[in-house]
Formats: structure tokens, C-alpha cells, sequence
């Protein structure tokens, strides 16, 4: 009876440790005496989530604590006094650096065990490599941020695109108009002119003849120029508002696609700086691209190169060329902005970093300028120094 016990014991323990290996990856347990830890036990599994081996951690006790990521450990330690204290926590899910340098995330859920008193005397705690999962968790935020951000670009080109035809109808009246009067005014200005000869200098509304046909003429000048322009900021606008296609196949003139950059961000370069530089360079050969979304790669390089200006004196350079030695397309963007620390230039084409976070920025904008200029198979690369401003040059393979 007492061997057939002793058999049915030993195969629940086996029952009960196969359970545990699909549960969690691996256990630790830590013994307590008067509150304080005593002992710390982590078991063989730990070797394939830490690269450690349960001789390592034996011999450092701080070992696991050290591992623990800087950000994190405030979270660890709390749970651990949690535990000590013998109070219930929910599981913990953190990051620790594997032997190999690489970052893993685990869940660390502790089961505490207590005496008649109440007292706690040990605690298990249930390690599982969750780094798989966090990262499947991460890229599927990311491609949700992105589609929120995709439908919003959707939504705004369908309210600019009906903007822009709500704006132009005026316009073209106002267009049409001026250049009908400033006809009429060619007209009119030799019968002014002779009644000027004939009985001297008069006024029109408060002002002399010679200054008034000045200022009539400036006026006019203006009313069409600006009418102008405000057409081709629309045309601009509706161009780069129409349905994206996807295709990568159109041919380029890079010198176009800035220019149409421009042309939209220009309110924002006049609220920005006072020295505003572009050089266009020539005999540039046309590449096969996407032209919207390259405009996209330009308006947020430019955009970004502006705010990061501290003072109006600051200047913001565009420049385009041609390299015949590596037969490149080349795109550079340079500003005298407030530049990017060496620890964080690395990760400025993150998905979700920003150094504006406080300004509503969303750290997507280098994120898809990345992604477009890799799916064009060009290059983009960032140098910047704190204080003294950013380069940035993209880089495009001339189709042979």
C-alpha cells in the first residue's frame, strides 16, 4: 500500500512539472526568513530565456536584478517587495538583457507561499518568454497607428481636393475680373493722361494722377499674381489630395516633385525662416517612381526641417543634383535647427519616436518617408549635431 502510494505520488509530480513546462518557461523560487531573502533558486530553463545557467545566478545573487532593463527595474523591485510583504500582484511583463546583448520580454507572475501565520516564507516565480508575442503586439500597433494615419491622409485629400474646388470657382472670378479691368485700366489710363495735359494735375480718390496711376497699376499687378498663384497652390493641393495609385512606374523629374513640395509647405517656410534656400540641380535624368508619394517624402523632410528651427535667422537648404560616379539621383535637406542628440539620431526612423511629442507630433512622419524612399530602393541617411542643425540626403538608383 505504502509503495503503490509512494508510485502515485511521484507520477502526479511528473504530471504536475510536464504541466508546469507548457505553463511557463522556466521557475525560480525564492526562500524568505524574517522577511528578507535568503536563497534564491532559478531552474535549468533558465538557460534558454537568459543564457544563464542556474550556477550563474547561484553564484551572483544580484544577477537577475542586473539583467533587468534600467527602465524596468523600478517595476521589478516593487513587485518583489510586494511579494515579501505577502501581498497578491498582478503578473509583471518587462525586459531583460539576454547573455548575447538582445532584449527579451518576460512575464514574471509570482505565486507566494505562507505559513499557518500568514507569514510569508518562500514565493515561485513563473517565468515566460513573452518577446515573440510583445513584438507581434508592437508591428500589429504600428500597422493600426499607420492605417489611422493612411485613412486620415485619405480623409484630408478628399476635404482639401473639396476645398480646393470650392476655392478655385471664386478665384477664377476674381482672375477673370482683374484681368478685365486691368484691360479697362490700359484703356483709360492715355484718356487720363491727356486730361492731366490738358488742365493739370487732379486727384483720384485722395491721391495725385501720377501717384494714382502707380498705385492703380501695382494694385491691379497684384490682384493677378496673387490670383495666380493661389491657382497653382490649388492645382498643387488637388494633384497631391488625388487617390494614390500605389504604382512605382511613372517617370520623375525630382526638380517637379520639389518644387510641388514646396509650393505646399510654402506658409509654413514663411512662418518658419527668413532664409530659405533652394538649388536645382541640372541635366538631373528623370527615375520611376510614385511622384505622390515622393511629394510626401519631401513635404515632411522640409516640414520637419522648419520646426526644428529655434530662430527665424536659421536657414533650411533643399538642394538636388546628380552623381555621375554612382550614377545617383541625389536629394539633400539641411537646416540650422535645434539638431538631434547622438543617442537618439539612430532612432529617428522608429515607428513612434519623436522629439515633439509635447507639440502633438506622432513620430510616424520618418517612418513612412523611410519606407517610401526603401521602396523606391533609394537610400536616406541623417547627420545632425546638437544646436548647429541636421543633414539629410535620400539617395535614388537612375533606372538604366
Amino acid at each position: 500500500m505504502k509503495r503503490k502510494l509512494e508510485l502515485d505520488i511521484s507520477e502526479e509530480e511528473r504530471r504536475y512539472n510536464r504541466l508546469l513546462q507548457y505553463l511557463t518557461d522556466y521557475i525560480y523560487t525564492v526562500n524568505i526568513e524574517n522577511g528578507k531573502v535568503v536563497d534564491t533558486y532559478h531552474g535549468p530553463g533558465c538557460v534558454a530565456v537568459t543564457g544563464y545557467t542556474s550556477e550563474d545566478f547561484q553564484s551572483d545573487p544580484e544577477l537577475w536584478f542586473q539583467m533587468v532593463q534600467k527602465e524596468d527595474r523600478k517595476f521589478v523591485l516593487k513587485q518583489a517587495e510586494n511579494a515579501l510583504a505577502g501581498k497578491e500582484d498582478e503578473p509583471l511583463i518587462h525586459r531583460i538583457i539576454h547573455r548575447d546583448g538582445t532584449i527579451r520580454w518576460v512575464k514574471n507572475s509570482i505565486v507566494l507561499s505562507k505559513s499557518d501565520g500568514g507569514k510569508v516564507h518562500s514565493y515561485d516565480g513563473l517565468i515566460n518568454n513573452v518577446t515573440d508575442k510583445v513584438e507581434a503586439e508592437r508591428i500589429a500597433k504600428i500597422n493600426q497607428e499607420q492605417l489611422i494615419q493612411a485613412d486620415k491622409m485619405v480623409t484630408l485629400g478628399v476635404l482639401a481636393s473639396g476645398m480646393a474646388h470650392e476655392i478655385n470657382n471664386p478665384n477664377n472670378f476674381i482672375l477673370l475680373n482683374a484681368q478685365l479691368f486691368t484691360k479697362i485700366w490700359e484703356d483709360v489710363k492715355p484718356i487720363l493722361a491727356d486730361y492731366n495735359q490738358k488742365n493739370g494735375d487732379f486727384y483720384l480718390s485722395g491721391l495725385s494722377y501720377n501717384d494714382s496711376i502707380n498705385k492703380i497699376d501695382q494694385s491691379l499687378s497684384g490682384i493677378v499674381e496673387g490670383s495666380q498663384r493661389i491657382k497653382v497652390i490649388i492645382n498643387s493641393l488637388t494633384s497631391f489630395a488625388r487617390r494614390d495609385t500605389g504604382q512605382l512606374d511613372y517617370d520623375i523629374d525630382i526638380n517637379k516633385i520639389v518644387e510641388k513640395a514646396i509650393i505646399i509647405v510654402q506658409n509654413l517656410i514663411k512662418k518658419s525662416t527668413d532664409n530659405f534656400h533652394i538649388s536645382y540641380g541640372t541635366g538631373i535624368p528623370n527615375i520611376k517612381g510614385n511622384p505622390q508619394q515622393l511629394e510626401q517624402v519631401l513635404i515632411n523632410l522640409i516640414t520637419n526641417a522648419c520646426q526644428s528651427l529655434d530662430k527665424r535667422s536659421k536657414s533650411v537648404s533643399v538642394i538636388t543634383a546628380f552623381d555621375k560616379d554612382s550614377n545617383k539621383l541625389i536629394v539633400k535637406v539641411i537646416d540650422e535647427g535645434i539638431g538631434i542628440e547622438n543617442d537618439k539620431i539612430k532612432y529617428i526612423i522608429d515607428p513612434f519616436f519623436t522629439t515633439r511629442r509635447e507639440e502633438g507630433g506622432t513620430g510616424l512622419g520618418l517612418s513612412i518617408t523611410y519606407n517610401i524612399v526603401k521602396n523606391h530602393k533609394g537610400m536616406i541617411k541623417f547627420e545632425s549635431e546638437p544646436g548647429k542643425g541636421t543633414y539629410c540626403e535620400i539617395s535614388f538608383p537612375i533606372n538604366s
